[in-house]
């Protein structure tokens, strides 16, 4: 029989060899569990990360939940990213898994999600009314150097690799791969009235009522927050490029995107207003290319689709991405461009 309570400090070193031997690919360590799910913003003793434990007291299954503030309207939400549900392979779990997910999804909070889940975790958080968020199961890619891209592709190719998924997102042959003479309209010049600059936490925190008035559904950022989560990305994940675009001396948007010169920088948050975001699209391309980067990529969000249909972005699915909330309103919001949940909001570390 198992025990489920919450996450404590000293759990930390069980949690994190268990997740290196059962989570492929894992690579973090205590630290990053810490600053991630102990040492959060948000209530996080009020909505905490969950072990379950043997009658030996030895941890046999884990999830993370971290909590996030959201902006309905004038309303305040909770809301918590779910991550790292594991557990051991042997007969001690039981139905461990199962438990866990129940007890964070029947929390106080407002919305529950997570990004990325396997088929048997899909079929769990149905069975507890969850659902998929069908439209950011996508990713887009836009090639800004085709050259250098094909050339990463075919080295992968010929070392009997698979190609990278940042490289190849979407398995289709990309028709702004031929280049901007041939694909004009995939490699647009910003308007001349429009810039952007790399800006500080301060800078972006100071705009976004401005920025999200457009929005009914956001995650609730502030200055504080953004600074610990600007910290925790660069400190797991390397150079974290935070731009602010301006047409003239309004600010009309902002994105922030891992840099990768030579290879595919990702995109992990792009806010804008309505009538602005092909412009805020066109600087941010305009950027990473300027930056050298062979590849621009990122999940889609539905206040993404005109930008990029224009500018020929190819899109693929590449994930599961998961949703869970009492509230209809929010769920149906959740569809539509009126809502933004971007992967700096949730499971940014798993891209």
């Amino acid at each position: 029989m198992t025990t489920i309570r919450p996450l404590g400090r000293s759990d930390l070193p069980a949690v994190a060899s268990l997740m290196a031997r059962r989570l492929p690919g894992w690579t973090q360590d205590e630290s990053f569990l810490a600053a991630t799910l102990i040492d959060q913003r948000w209530d996080a003793a009020e909505l905490p990360s969950l072990v379950s434990v043997d009658d030996d007291g030895a941890i046999v299954g884990f999830i993370g939940a971290q909590v996030r503030h959201l902006r309905l309207d004038d309303r305040v939400l909770r809301g918590v990213c779910c991550s790292h549900l594991v557990v051991v392979d042997d007969l001690r779990a039981g139905p461990a898994g199962a438990l866990l997910l129940r007890r964070v999804l029947s929390g106080k909070q407002d919305l529950t999600w997570t990004d990325t889940a396997t088929d048997g975790v899909a079929h769990m958080w149905r069975t507890f009314g969850g659902y998929v968020d069908q439209a950011r199961a996508l990713d887009w890619m836009l090639v800004l150097r085709p050259l250098r891209w094909a050339r990463e592709l075919l080295t992968t190719r010929m070392r009997r690799r698979p190609p990278l998924r940042e490289l190849a997102p979407a398995r289709a042959l990309p028709f702004h791969a031929s280049g901007p003479r041939l694909a004009a309209r995939a490699f647009p010049d910003p308007p001349a009235d429009v810039s952007g600059q790399d800006a500080t936490t301060r800078a972006i925190a100071e705009n976004l009522d401005d920025l999200t008035r457009d929005l009914r559904l956001h995650v609730d950022y502030d200055e504080a927050y953004l600074d610990r989560l600007v910290a925790q990305v660069e400190a797991a994940a390397g150079p974290l490029v935070c731009r602010l675009v301006r047409r003239g001396d309004v600010a009309i948007g902002w994105y922030a995107y891992l840099c990768r010169p030579g290879g595919a920088s990702r995109v992990l948050h792009l806010c804008g207003r309505d009538a602005e975001m092909e412009a805020v699209v066109g600087e941010l391309v305009n950027d990473a290319r300027r930056r050298g980067s062979a590849v621009l990529t990122g999940r889609f969000e539905p206040h993404m689709r005109t930008p990029l249909s224009r500018s020929s972005a190819v899109l693929g699915i590449a994930r599961c991405p998961l949703i869970h909330s009492r509230e209809l309103e929010v769920r149906a919001l959740l569809a539509t461009d009126s809502s933004l949940l971007t992967s700096l909001d949730g499971e940014w570390f798993a891209v």
